[in-house]
């Protein structure tokens, strides 16, 4: 392709020299460069900023290889000559960060070349972990591509072919999305061309989680579809599940985990397992933990097999959120969140890992008949204690405030929804966590027409409780100042990042989501992060949003009333 490129150039008569490094007008000036670099994915550049990044596009090379994305729009592609050169100067460019090159994968860059300049800088970067954790949009990308010979299929199936952490995830992804899939026979060769290379033993474990789902997923959809209560459906489970322990042993039993990777399930436990309490019936399923040094961290497994609701959803929120984990530690904020891991595994259906040790501030909350009304708002702060003591309780509370200083900026930068007692957890450490993520981009829940959730995000007096070691006047502690220091060091942090958490929701437009339809559902990303103003502004922004989250706690109080008296 560089060749062509050159015989292009050479072509045409009216070009009277080879472009060339020297001829960057020297007023380009990187810092000029760089901002326009940092605009988000769905930012446009006015006719100045493309003209500047054309005139610079040498320097964009030597100096800001971010801007390669940008760059790739401040030109006519109509344009033969433009085409050859910047063909030519990815010869020069060399790798970008996988940030960049999956912005460069995006449906506005259909270029063959770029795409393939895109994966090189993808394979060179990415660990196998990394890989498999952004399976989601890469396989999503996959769907698009115009033919099914290209070099991003062509570099995942070698790495999962080197990598089984690689191979697992690419081959539930293509199984919970080859159904969505235009040519569904596209994602099938790739599923088929995978297991003719893995090997026979990869293969044999492969059909075996795949009955294993099979078999779990019609047992939830017959256990569930008859009209009984939750109890006769748990006893039902039980009594099925003691059937095919004896018909199906080597379904249910002694397999590696579908959903979290290098742990293997044991004996199934049919009497601990059991129908939960919510609208699609999801199973609780427990297993014995085979592994011989059991005893010393945990006897059991257990896991949510959920049909009803797209798990992809969840997925990227779960994503989502580990990533703003990982930016806070390069920005040296350590906020101790925890992602857990939860798979798609077909279409509407999945598996969710269940976090140990964990509860609902829910179930921590009706111990006292009037705990969900928050008359006693030292509930959550006494059960921290009792299961931390002694020295132990300071680092508990440490890792609460931590925590939740992250999931109070993720949930209200994602806009994510539905924030109830019962969808939102804490381990006996003191970290707390959400799950369950069906509302996400603002789409908050309605009751009779009226909005449910008006705070930015949940600031209960529960929590702030806790963040001041049960001050009397919490709200005036220096702990709680400092959270809310935390918070705004969390949000900026963001700013600073919001190219690629931006990118990571465009990729995935297409795929069909249930609150991810169009690029117009990530307008709300955008907003939230307030990126039309400058860092003091959106600090100051912020800051006004924490104060309404603080001063707005008594909406969810209601809410939080209505839900468990519903649940009681």
């Amino acid at each position: 392709m560089v060749e062509y490129a050159k015989y292009i150039l050479k072509l045409n008569s009216h070009q009277q020299q080879q472009d060339t490094p020297e001829e960057d007008d020297e007023s380009c000036s990187e810092p000029d460069i760089t901002d326009i670099a940092s605009k988000d994915p769905l930012a446009d550049l006015t006719p100045s900023e493309k003209e500047t990044l054309w005139r610079c596009r040498w320097r964009c090379g030597m100096k800001v290889p971010q801007s390669l994305p940008k760059l790739l729009l401040s030109f006519s592609w109509a344009e033969r000559d433009n085409v050859s050169q910047v063909h030519l100067l990815l010869d020069t460019w060399g790798t970008v960060p996988y940030t960049v090159a999956l912005e460069l994968l995006q449906e506005r860059h259909p270029d063959p070349t770029i795409r393939q300049f895109a994966v090189q800088s993808l394979d060179s970067t990415l660990a196998d972990h990394q890989l498999a954790k952004f399976m989601l949009q890469l396989v999503a990308i996959l769907r698009l591509e115009t033919s099914l010979d290209n070099a991003l299929v062509r570099m995942l199936l070698r790495r999962s072919l080197a990598s089984h952490t690689v191979g697992s995830a690419l081959f539930w992804h293509l199984r919970a999305e080859e159904h969505r899939w235009p040519n569904p026979e596209r994602a099938s060769a790739i599923l088929e061309a995978y297991c003719r290379g893995c090997g026979l033993e990869v293969v044999k474990q492969l059909v075996r989680q795949t009955a294993f789902i099979h078999t779990l997923t019609n047992l939830a959809q017959e256990v569930t579809q008859a009209h009984r209560c939750q109890e006769e459906q748990t006893n039902e489970l039980q009594r099925q599940l003691q059937h095919r322990q004896l018909q199906q042993h080597q379904h249910l039993h002694h397999l590696p985990s579908p959903v979290i990777p290098g742990v293997d399930l044991g004996d199934l436990k049919p009497d601990q397992c059991r129908v939960m309490k919510s609208a699609t019936r999801p199973l609780w399923l427990v297993w014995d933990n085979p592994h011989p040094m059991a005893n010393h961290y945990t006897n059991t497994t257990s896991l949510i097999l959920k049909r009803g609701d797209d798990l992809r959803q969840d997925m990227l929120i779960i994503q989502v959120v580990s990533t703003m984990g990982q930016i806070w530690h390069s920005e040296g904020l350590d906020l101790r969140l925890m992602p857990y891991t939860c798979l798609a595994t077909g279409n509407n259906s999945g598996i969710i890992e269940v976090v140990r040790n964990a509860r609902t501030v829910y179930n921590i909350q009706r111990e006292t008949f009037f705990g969900a009304i928050q008359l006693h708002t030292c509930k959550l702060f006494q059960w921290i204690k009792m299961n931390n003591k002694g020295v132990k309780l300071d680092r508990a509370i440490e890792n609460f405030s931590m925590s939740c200083a992250g999931y109070s900026v993720a949930t209200f930068v994602l806009g994510i929804g539905d924030r109830h007692p019962g969808n939102i957890m804490i381990n006996t450490d003191g970290i707390i966590f959400h799950v369950d993520f069906g509302h996400i981009l603002g789409n908050f829940k309605k009751k009779c027409g009226v909005k449910r959730e008006w705070a930015p995000f949940v600031l209960i007096p529960d929590f702030v409780q806790v963040i001041s070691k049960g001050a009397d006047n919490p709200k005036e502690s220096k702990q709680f100042r400092r959270f809310q220091e935390l918070c705004g060091e969390a949000y900026l942090a963001l700013r600073k990042h919001r190219t690629f958490l931006i990118t990571l929701f465009s990729l995935l437009v297409s795929a069909g989501m249930p609150e991810l339809q169009c690029v117009d559902d990530i307008e709300y990303v955008r907003k939230m992060l307030a990126l039309d103003m400058t860092e003091k502004e959106a600090s100051r922004f912020f800051h006004s949003r924490f104060s309404a989250a603080s001063q707005g706690a008594w909406t969810y109080k209601v809410d939080w009333f209505f839900h468990s008296m519903r649940n009681r």
